[in-house]
Order: structure tokens, then sequence, then C-alpha cells
């Protein structure tokens, strides 16, 4: 594959309804002028911010399937993978999606409340979050630094550290409830006809991928800012040994993330025009 083989659909974003910055319709603003023509937002649990999302990029005229992003795990493996859902019906995703943002907003809320008993979030308190983050029914450290911000309560500067030192406290007894079985977290993308990811693949993780395979994985990304060459050229091998769906895209780096330091970089992921075309048409079956 080459440059522009990868340079239609960028199926991996994140909008401010979880963890990226810009709102669900600047993104497809900004990929018309990149030249993507299909995108899916891959919020974390949420589905809250597609409306808006699909609104904008029929405008637009760009392409969306469904997205989400769910965090999971192998029984009898510590290792935290992502999951990407792709092109399911929302309504039958709904609850599953509105049971996995609960979770996330009480681990949020009680690690919040530790960190402030130990001095982090002194001038700032949950309902202050909740306030100044009307859009959005997902809570964590992005939504904190957005409460900090409006409130002028920490300088733009020290508002990083001071959030990933607070959150990284213990204080939170629900077990990271968020992160999933495999088999879970794959059974609901499924079900609600929606293709299942294994997002950002490296050498160690595919490893597993067979696995994870027989749990009902039917797709896999071959394109995105942190897989190494040789994981890409192994996904892509794995994916038509084992008849996957290929996806990717810029996730949280590039112009469509907003996101500074190392995230500054000019990528261009995605998959081509056609592999689209057979994941939203399932012509792997």
């Amino acid at each position: 594959m080459n440059y522009q083989d990868l340079s239609y659909a960028n199926l991996h974003l994140h909008s401010n309804h979880s963890d990226g910055t810009f709102r669900p319709l600047h993104l497809p603003r900004l990929a018309g002028c990149v030249g993507y023509g299909a995108l899916a937002l891959t919020d974390h649990e949420t589905i809250h911010g597609l409306s808006e999302f699909r609104r904008e990029a029929e405008l637009c005229g760009i392409e969306t399937v469904t997205g989400v992003e769910i965090f999971a795990r192998l029984e009898g493996d510590e290792t935290v993978y992502h999951i990407t859902g792709l092109d399911f019906d929302p309504e039958a995703f709904r609850p599953y999606s509105d049971r996995l943002v609960a979770y996330r907003n009480e681990d949020t809320r009680l690690k919040f409340e530790y960190a402030k008993r130990n001095g982090y979030f002194s001038s700032l308190e949950w309902a202050d979050v909740l306030h100044w983050n009307p859009h959005t029914d997902w809570f964590h450290a992005a939504q904190i630094r957005q409460a900090l911000d409006l409130t002028g309560a920490v300088p733009l500067q020290e508002q990083g550290t001071l959030v990933t030192d607070g959150l990284f406290l213990e204080g939170s007894n629900t077990g990271d409830l968020f992160v999933r079985p495999m088999g879970e977290a794959i059974r609901a993308i499924r079900d609600a006809g929606g293709v299942a990811v294994l997002a950002h693949p490296k050498m160690e993780t595919l490893k597993n991928l067979k696995q994870m395979v027989d749990l009902g994985l039917n797709g896999i990304e071959i394109s995105h800012p942190s897989i190494p060459e040789q994981a890409a050229k192994e996904a892509i091998r794995r994916a038509g040994e084992y008849g996957l769906y290929c996806s990717g895209g810029t996730d949280h780096t590039g112009v469509l993330s907003s996101f500074g330091g190392k995230q500054v970089r000019a990528v261009r992921n995605g998959i081509s025009r056609e592999e689209f075309e057979i994941l939203k048409t399932r012509a792997l079956g």
C-alpha cells in the first residue's frame, strides 16, 4: 500500500465528548480540508457526540460510520487492549455504552474526590467539572482540565501535570470497571451489527490475535501513527490470514487532534476507499 492508498477513510478519531479537544462538528470540517472522504468518531465508551458529528459530515459531503473505543482485557492477561467498534446500530449499542460511561464517570469522580482531599484540586468541586462540560456525558482528565481552564483556577501550563498526577492517585474502588472482558466487548459491538477492531496493534499484542479472533474480533488497524512498520506489515498479513476487515486512523496525532508535543506530526493514516467499501458492505461475510 502506498501513501494515497491510506488517505480516504480516517476511522479513529476523538472529540471533546471524551479525551479529544475539538467538538465533533469540527472534525469533518478539518478532515475535508486535508482530503479525507470518510470518517468515524471513536470516542471512549460514549456515542454522545455522534449526532452532531454525522450532521456536520453530511453538510461537508463526507461519509461516516458509527464508532466507539473500548478498553478490554483477555482472561489471565493484564494488558489493556483498545478495541474500536465501527458501523454499528447506535440505538442497539446505547445500553452497553451507557453502562460503560457510568462506570467511567464513577471511577473519575472517586479519583477526583480523593485527589481533592490530597490538595490537588483545592479550588475546584466536582459540581464545577459537571457545570463546565455541558456538552458531554463522559468525564475524565480532559473534562477536569476544561473546568480548570474556564474557571481560571490553574494556569494552562500547569494543568496537564496537575490533572495527571492527581488522577493517578488511588481513591477509586470501582476496579476500573470500564475495562471490560474482551469477549463481552466484542459481543456488544457485533450484536449491534458492527465490526470489532483491534486498535494500534504491536508485535507483542499480535501474539494473542488468534485468541481475539476466536472471541469474535473481525477487524484490525493496519495504519495508525503508533503502529511500528514491522507490526503494520504483520497486521496486513494477519488480516488476510484471518479474513479481517482493515481499519486505521490518526487518533490523537496530527491536524485532527489539536494535541501538542510529540502529537504534532504530519500524519495521514487511514484506509483506502476500497477497504472502506469492503467494511461498509461486509464483503468479507
